[in-house]
């Protein structure tokens, strides 16, 4: 179990930052392209540099990497936390996105050889419960300290920096005797095969994921903090959002039955949208907001644990595990210029909440007829 408080610890450490940044963004009156940038610069590093370690990544440097970008990501974390220029922002934000790349790229390898057979739901499962945990902690405790400056943010950031590293020299993996990784898959799921076309599944929910939740994340705190709304207020949506997509990803885990299936995607991702449709036509209201981001967290969850075990169940997995990673920037990083686009144009709320609707609904599409192409095919064949 305590692998698992690496990527907890990390995503604090991430998501404290971010919302730090992002809340400070819209204090000091930067605009919604500026602060999309400030979010989507770090997206791009993170998947540029996630193709690069995923082809580079192996059994003897994983771990360490995992030390290597542990300290580094510390180090600039508060670099960010002190800056307040734009440029710097821009800067700092872009290299410590590929020490957070290197970091969960080196992990999700080393979690893998950590699993025993059979175990790959579970260890997907609880994956998804700990960096989602970590990632409300830290927006949490950011909503909450940002009030007492920038170096109450940075002591915390240095205690959970410190954290990673004694979790990582303190853990001992069992022995492992030499076991394929690279082709050894679980055995089927109540007679579906294990079919290399839910890789590119997996690649698409974390695509739109992201595109969906990396938005709200960025432009949320902008916006309660330019309306005047408390940092830890504004914090609390968000928290409910990553805490409740953690739990989600860990119940999924406990129905083997909901894999390599198509109607389990149609419903959440199609939940989804009816989530974003209630914004639409009721766009005002403080209240309405916190409990729509907060129940997106259930379709992220269940999006991250498939595109997680998908990627990880067969093919060559260090490199579907750095697609996997890249997609999360670059997911992100159309989400929020396509969002910015829309919201630029007035009325805010009400245009962010159509393009992540919309943005639902075509995935939903997509992955039923990817699903649905092999069964025609062999109809018309037959």
């Amino acid at each position: 179990m305590r692998i698992y408080f690496g990527p907890a610890l990390m995503d604090w450490l991430i998501f404290l930052v971010l919302f730090a940044v992002l809340y400070g963004a819209g204090e000091r009156g930067l605009s919604t392209r500026q602060c999309a940038w400030l979010g989507g610069i770090y997206q791009a590093g993170y998947m540029v540099s996630s193709l690069l370690i995923g082809m580079l990544i192996n059994q003897r440097n994983a771990r360490l990497l995992l030390f290597t970008s542990t300290i580094a990501s510390g180090l600039l974390g508060i670099f960010c936390l002190f800056s307040h220029d734009f440029t710097w922002l821009l800067t700092g934000l872009t290299i410590l996105s590929f020490f957070i790349a290197m970091y969960f790229n080196a992990f999700q390898h080393f979690m893998r050889d950590a699993t025993p057979p059979g175990g790959l739901s579970q260890t997907v499962g609880l994956y998804t419960l700990a960096w989602s945990l970590g990632a409300a902690i830290g927006i949490l405790t950011s909503g909450y300290f940002y009030g007492f400056g920038p170096y109450a943010l940075s002591l915390t950031t240095l205690a959970v920096t410190a954290t990673i590293l004694l979790t990582l020299l303190t853990y001992r993996p069992e022995a492992r005797t030499g076991r394929p990784l690279i082709t050894e898959s679980e055995p089927m799921h109540r007679g579906r095969p294990v079919g290399r076309l839910f890789i590119l599944i997996g690649w698409l929910l974390l695509f739109t994921s992201m595109f969906v939740q990396r938005p709200v994340h960025t432009f949320f705190p902008k916006m309660g903090a330019s309306a005047g709304i408390q940092s830890w207020l504004v914090s609390l949506p968000l928290f409910l959002n990553m805490l409740i997509q953690g739990l989600s990803g860990l119940a999924v885990s406990k129905f083997p039955g909901l894999l390599y299936r198509r109607l389990p995607l149609v419903v959440f991702q199609l939940g989804g949208a009816a989530l974003c449709g209630m914004l639409i036509l009721w766009p005002c209201g403080f209240g309405l907001k916190f409990i729509i981001i907060s129940l997106l967290g259930l379709c992220s969850g269940c999006a991250s644990f498939f595109s997680v075990y998908y990627c990880s169940n067969s093919g060559n997995r260090s490199i579907n595990i750095g697609v996997n990673e890249c997609l999360v920037g670059l997911g992100s990083f159309a989400g929020l210029f396509t969002a910015e686009w829309r919201m630029a144009s007035g009325q805010e709320h009400t245009a962010l909440f159509q393009v992540l609707a919309m943005a639902f609904i075509v995935a939903t599409g997509l992955q039923t007829g990817i699903i649905s192409w092999p069964r025609r095919r062999g109809n018309q064949a037959g």
